[in-house]
């Protein structure tokens, strides 16, 4: 019996599992096979590949749902019957070439689109979690730089469009969001945005007009869809470590090199502290490692909702981030919401936003990484020191004032808040088939207030005296407000024909900007208690400060999109805009753009060549724009009646508050012009898996704001601001940016299901300065330290022929190590003796002095790329973004003050003439020797580096065990950010942004970029 019973279960899973081997081809519409398709069972990973002409053969059983993809066509579901050959045909995807880019006042398919205008969708935004959107797009846009200001929590990202955009404005874009301008970035939470679109080159960008010189950015942020109600929930937490630092001497180190070294080199005197300190060997203290904070945490919830009905859609998200400093004392949260809504009935429609987001910051105690430096080992540690409830301390060391500047700095207090406010609103209403008019109306509310505290700190010194210059005597309150209003009033009609084969856009808009920004600073000293931090309670008041910046902008555009049969492609504006930063003669401008495409893929002659069938797309772009730029420093053109200059009045000299012209304005000055051309190529390939763009561009500056020194007998000049009040700003520089873009991309499925999608951008840009009237190098700037004063010598420089920010340094010739080398440099420096770096006497005048600079490179890049992966398997998912930087040179200012101090690591290894062949220049006790200047290229080193900038492994629950909860999807995930960098450079990051053109790629200590390693989840209900 049982026998029986096996038997014919046996036969009823034969034939309820029997297979036949299924053949069949795949094909387009045109019947042209399509190679490499994917043939799935769905619900299984069986499968098969189509060959070189569209053929496949896979095991099936009657009822299988065979699952038939291509990359660039249309999925189709195919049931398996009585016929064991199929013929399917799929149908081409064109929603590549039908995507709808943001333009700027309109959208436009992304195959009419005739202007350099990239698009980064959520779906890219979203693969990394980050705190700044601008960080998961660095590497990914070809032409955009994105270089990290700093690694402080909170702190945006530096980015530049094209190259340096001025040379004393601003180098940011603008960016538009929801099509409202913004004064800067509005550092939005990126789980609001659903896509940006960047403006690269000038005709995109100059529809608006003279804020657009530098690119724009456009940011649409998400809205509700009509529908079931959506709710997504998403959460992550992560620790931060800094991975490298300053190499230090440690205590027998420094007691060696300070005793035997120093000693020799120094006539035989010997350092104080080897009398008055008889604790040298009790500690080894490590002052960086004490004001670190490795591993600090780090943690973000989203939560956002959508849903709507017929005519009417509501979206709300809110995002709440929390970031400790990998330095003490530092911190970041940001608390960001925003409610959008859409209306739709018959001709009209409306949209309105409503956006709220507070920021606070605790900021790090000025150069306390550099005080960190200078201390000594054998010094007890901060953790060591015994503070008194009263802030009352003994400090039993050598040098009880340095060791007190970064002591008593740990305990101010710098909090800083940010709230912003955004409204916008708009109403559109169809007048007539195609025509629309559009009113929008928003307002930007921007408060900003710093409280900074410095309390009472007295400090003993090992006799028991107290210290006044390294206390804080009395305590100190400073609080500082600023308070900052847009309004924008815009009117826009367009008209939408479209007749035969042509189709046209028209577009008009009148626009109008108010600006207004006051500034206030208050401040009292001597408080009854440390606990007492309000201005109503000191014992004394500073003199308040404040400064009040207003200004208008009135624009009128014009814009024509020209397409004939989707081949022949055209978009021209015009644009005369207003701007009360200028004198009555220039206050207005008008500058215009052009720019023309050619879909040379849609041509018949093409598409019946050999190359018809593989190229989806081939695009032909051109362009030509100006743009001006009214970023000036206000009332340049405006002359200034200003107080602060009192005067002794009557027999008794009594003082009288004074008002006087301390500075000159120059009514002729005019704005800044941006000349772009640029070329371009858009290619699509096999169905669209292979897509690339390449753009050749030129922008060049003219008539670009310069400051001109008057002569002290213009009455300007004044004791110890000789640069403050007499410069008067002219047009006279020019200045170009030339480069290459090219952005690459394959996209494809294997047999098995894994999808993948690699993509890769190249950007090399050349930045000249052509004219600074007149001069040939100067405007110096680029100290590479904070707390040693304006002694130390400036390291870059505006030159004619070179980048903007370039370094012009001595060139080091190696150490003196012999008296041969000695006898010969003494001819030149008499004061000169073995272990000194000798320089270069370049002009021949035997002196080393400024004018034996020498170009030494720069902090911009030769050329950057990205290279990112992103793959999917099932359910799982893996995305790996890299970013190289190739060719910047960078000043390591942490090592300069390291040797100023004579702290670092190198000088345990320094010359003497118990070390002769020794590369380290000696150590003289003195931060002001000749070796040790920060006008030597000594400094100098390779900022090249390759990054992993994060890598991302997910993977999404199983759909049959997320139905048994109701949900409808989660996905945990783990991520890696800046886990492997792979560089030469051995200051803390080669990622040295800076936070000017001049500053770009001088390291000062900046607050370090941290390695990040997170686990997060995505929830959808």
């Amino acid at each position: 019996m049982l026998s029986v019973f096996s038997l014919f279960v046996i036969l009823a899973m034969q034939q309820g599992f029997a297979q036949d081997v299924i053949n069949g081809s795949v094909s387009d519409e045109q019947g042209t096979p399509i190679p490499g398709a994917t043939v799935l069972i769905e619900g299984t990973t069986k499968g098969a590949v189509a060959d070189f002409d569209g053929i496949f053969s896979i095991n099936a059983a009657s009822g299988d749902v065979l699952v038939i993809s291509s990359i660039g066509f249309k999925t189709k579901k195919v049931s398996v019957g009585a016929s064991k050959n199929l013929k399917i045909v799929l149908v081409e995807d064109l929603a590549l070439l039908d995507e709808v880019v943001v333009v700027g006042y309109g959208t436009q398919k992304k195959k009419e689109v005739t202007g350099a205008v990239v698009q980064v969708k959520s779906d890219i935004i979203s693969i990394a979690p980050v705190s700044d959107v601008s960080e998961s797009l660095q590497g990914r846009v070809a032409g955009v730089n994105i270089q990290a200001a700093s690694g402080r929590p909170g702190e945006a990202a530096n980015i530049q469009i094209r190259g340096v955009g001025s040379l004393l404005g601003s180098l940011e874009p603008l960016y538009v969001v929801d099509g409202v301008p913004y004064e800067s970035n509005p550092n939005i939470a990126p789980d609001q945005v659903e896509t940006i679109d960047i403006l690269k080159d000038g005709a995109a960008a100059s529809i608006y007009g003279v804020r657009a010189s530098n690119g724009v950015i456009l940011i649409t942020t998400k809205t509700g869809k009509e529908g079931k109600l959506g709710v997504n929930f998403s959460t992550y937490t992560g620790i931060q470590n800094i991975t490298s630092g300053t190499p230090l001497m440690n205590t027998q180190q420094q007691l060696f090199a300070d005793f035997s070294v120093d000693n020799v080199l120094n006539a035989g005197n010997l350092p104080g502290y080897f009398i008055t300190s008889p604790e040298l060997l009790d500690f080894d203290s490590d002052f960086v490692g004490d004001v670190q904070n490795n591993n600090a945490l780090f943690r973000n919830y989203e939560l956002g909702i959508s849903g709507g009905s017929k005519g009417l859609n509501l979206g709300f998200s809110t995002s709440y981030n929390d970031q400790e400093g990998v330095l003490i004392k530092s911190g970041f949260d940001r608390l960001s919401s925003r409610l959008t809504a859409n209306f739709t009935k018959g001709k009209f429609k409306a949209f309105a936003t409503v956006a709220y987001t507070e920021e606070n910051r605790e900021q790090e105690p000025f150069a306390y990484y550099e005080y960190s430096i200078g201390q000594n080992p054998w010094q007890l540690p901060l953790g060591d020191l015994n503070i008194s409830e009263d802030n009352v301390v003994t400090i039993p060391v050598d040098n009880t004032i340095y060791f007190g500047f970064l002591a008593k700095q740990l305990l101010n207090i710098d909090d800083r808040k940010t709230t912003s406010t955004n409204i916008a609103f708009n109403m559109e209403y169809e007048l007539a088939k195609g025509l629309t008019y559009k009113l929008s109306l928003s307002n930007n509310k921007f408060d900003y207030n710093r409280k900074f505290f410095r309390p009472t700190f007295l400090i003993y010194g090992r006799d028991g005296v107290i210290n006044a210059t390294a206390s804080t005597l009395e305590a100190q309150l400073q609080k500082d407000f600023t308070m900052s209003t847009r309004r924008v009033l815009e009117n826009m009609i367009n008209y939408d024909v479209k007749f035969g084969g042509h189709k046209v856009n028209t577009t008009v808009v009148s626009s109008y900007e108010d600006f207004s920004s006051e500034q206030l600073t208050i401040g009292g000293i001597g408080f009854p208690t440390n606990s007492t931090q309000e201005i109503g309670q000191a014992f004394s008041a500073t003199t308040p400060t404040s400064f009040v910046n207003n200004y208008t902008l009135s624009g009128l555009l014009g814009r024509v999109q020209y397409s004939f049969d989707e081949r022949y492609l055209l978009s021209a504006s015009i644009r005369r805009d207003g701007s009360s930063k200028f004198g009555p003669d220039n206050r207005y401008g008008t500058f215009g753009g052009i720019s023309i495409g050619w879909n040379v893929a849609e041509e018949n002659f093409f598409k019946n060549s050999f190359l018809g069938d593989a190229v989806n797309n081939l695009k032909l772009r051109a362009s030509y724009a100006e743009l001006g730029n009214q970023d000036v420093q206000p009332y340049a053109a405006s002359t200034q009646i200003e107080t602060g200059v009192n005067y002794l009045f009557g027999p008794n000299e009594a003082i009288a508050s004074g008002l006087i012209q301390r500075r000159n304005a120059n009514p002729d000055l005019k704005w800044e012009t941006s000349v772009s051309k640029n070329i371009g190529l858009d290619l699509a390939m096999f169905q669209n898996k292979l897509t690339l763009t390449a753009d050749f561009y030129s922008n060049d500056k003219q008539d670009m704001l310069l400051p001109f020194q008057t002569p002290p007998s213009l009455g300007t000049s004044a004791p110890g601001a000789e640069t403050v009040y007499n410069p008067i700003f002219i047009n006279a520089g020019k200045m170009t940016n030339e480069g290459i873009e090219i952005a690459l991309g394959f996209k494809s499925e294997l047999k098995n299901g894994l999808k993948y999608n690699i993509s890769s951008t190249f950007t090399k840009n050349t930045n000249e300065i052509v004219d600074l009237n007149g001069i040939e190098r100067g405007y110096s700037n680029g100290r590479p330290t904070f707390s040693l004063g304006n002694s130390i010598d400036e390291t870059t420089f505006f030159a004619v022929g070179h980048e903007a920010g370039a370094f012009f340094l001595l060139r080091n010739e190696g150490v003196i190590k012999t008296d041969e080398e000695l006898a010969e440099y003494q001819q030149i420096n008499p004061s000169a003796a073995k272990g000194d770096i000798r320089y270069a006497d370049v002009n021949g005048d035997n002196a080393i002095d400024d004018n034996d600079r020498v170009y030494a490179g720069s902090g911009q890049a030769e050329w950057e790329a990205g290279l990112n992966l992103d793959l999917n398997y099932k359910n799982f998912d893996l995305s790996v973004q890299t970013y190289m930087s190739y060719g910047a040179e960078l000043f390591n200012g942490a090592r300069f003050f390291a040797y100023t101090q004579g702290r670092h690591l190198d000088q345990f290894y320094q010359w003497s003439p118990q070390n002769p062949t020794s590369d380290i220049p000696s150590y003289r006790n003195s931060e002001a020797t000749e070796s040790i200047r920060a006008r030597s290229d000594y400094w100098i080193e390779d900022g090249t580096y390759l990054r992993i900038r994060n890598i991302t492994l997910g993977y999404s629950l199983p759909q049959e065990l997320l139905d048994k909860t109701k949900l409808g999807s989660i996905r945990l995930y783990v991520t890696g950010f800046n886990p492997f960098t792979v560089t030469n450079y051995t200051g803390y990051d080669p990622e040295v942004g800076g936070n000017g053109i001049s500053t770009r790629g001088v390291d000062r200590g900046n607050y370090p970029v941290a390695r990040r390693f997170v686990l997060g989840a995505n929830i959808k209900f």
